[in-house]
């Protein structure tokens, strides 16, 4: 669990300019929380890029996302702080939440092409499977309660039919490392179509991945 101190604002704010440099999030696009205790959080702030946030931008909220502390900027939590609740409410286990748009990924989403598996080692070993859920009106609770319909004990990473995607983990820098390998697995699967026929691997193969993750206790 982080703290609610300068240090871990400064490490979203990094987060959110890795964000932006990669072209993931456009303008004010996309958001990313992290939990600093049962039912608080530290969130982006809605209305400003990812790529310029300062400390005093973010917010602190509560499990209703309700800002619970004056914020030296006068931001408010991002609009889209409902998806990330119920995410931290249906897993315990998870710290960090990042809510985004790269393009390789949500080309995938906007083509209602599911994301195949077995295709890709470090996809397989990384990600898994990754569903995609139903497409809901961006900010409301039924674009929570869509992402939550598709999760599983072992689900790290959805796909938001005709919206983006949404990597979650228990801390911001693998949720953000789920979010790079995402959209480069999706650009290479675009790519491999272009140059030929994609050769899935095999049961056996597969099986040996997951028995590797097995033994590194993913």
């Amino acid at each position: 669990m982080y703290d609610n101190d300068r240090e871990t604002k400064e490490h979203l704010c990094d987060i959110g300019r890795r964000i932006w440099q990669r072209g993931f999030c456009a303008g004010n696009e996309g958001n990313h929380s992290v939990r600093i205790g049962p039912d608080r959080f530290l969130c982006t702030p809605t209305c400003l890029s990812k790529g310029f946030m300062e400390p005093n931008d973010i917010v602190t909220v509560n499990d209703r996302g309700e800002r619970i502390e004056a914020n030296a900027n006068g931001r408010e939590p991002t609009s889209e702080f409902k998806l990330h609740l119920a995410i931290y409410a249906a897993r315990p286990d998870v710290q960090a939440v990042i809510h985004s748009h790269p393009p390789h990924a949500t080309a995938f989403a906007i083509c209602d092409q599911p994301l195949p598996s077995g295709v890709h080692p470090e996809a397989e070993f990384f990600l898994g499977h990754v569903p995609t859920a139903p497409y809901a009106t961006p900010s409301t609770q039924a674009a929570a309660d869509a992402v939550v319909s598709v999760l599983e004990p072992k689900t790290n990473t959805v796909l938001m039919a005709n919206h983006g995607s949404v990597t979650f983990s228990d801390s911001l820098i693998d949720a953000y490392d789920k979010l790079e390998i995402l959209d480069a697995y999706c650009r290479l699967l675009i790519l491999g179509r272009q140059a030929g026929q994609i050769r899935p691997l095999t049961e056996p193969q597969v099986q040996a991945l997951r028995d590797l993750k097995t033994e590194y206790g993913w």
